[in-house]
């Protein structure tokens, strides 16, 4: 299924089963500017870099392993979200932005 092109913000909420997400369902969301992930206690992947590029806004909350995967001195992802402005990770901020552009 293809997500439409223009899309600009999506939430993955309580998918308790979710280990990792596919590239492939966001290469072609070049106007995607916030993703929210919450309650998924397994996943501990993110789409490749290149897919996440147009993001302003990454908020992380109830993911245990992807919280561990996704910090700064010794996640294995942390090099997929060190480009956007404004990340959150269980409200707190890990890379703290000016001003969210909407």
């Amino acid at each position: 299924m293809m997500l439409p092109p223009s899309l600009t913000f999506i939430s993955l909420s309580e998918f308790e089963n979710l280990e990792f997400m596919f590239s492939e369902g966001f290469q072609d969301l070049a106007s995607l500017k916030e993703l929210v992930i919450d309650n998924c206690p397994k996943l501990t992947t993110l789409p490749e870099k290149d897919m996440l590029l147009s993001l302003r806004y990454l908020r992380i909350s109830s993911c245990p392993l992807l919280k561990e995967e996704c910090s700064s001195d010794k996640g294995g992802e942390w090099s997929k979200i060190s480009h956007i402005p404004f990340v959150t990770i269980d409200f707190k901020s890990v890379i703290p932005g000016n001003q969210i552009e909407r």
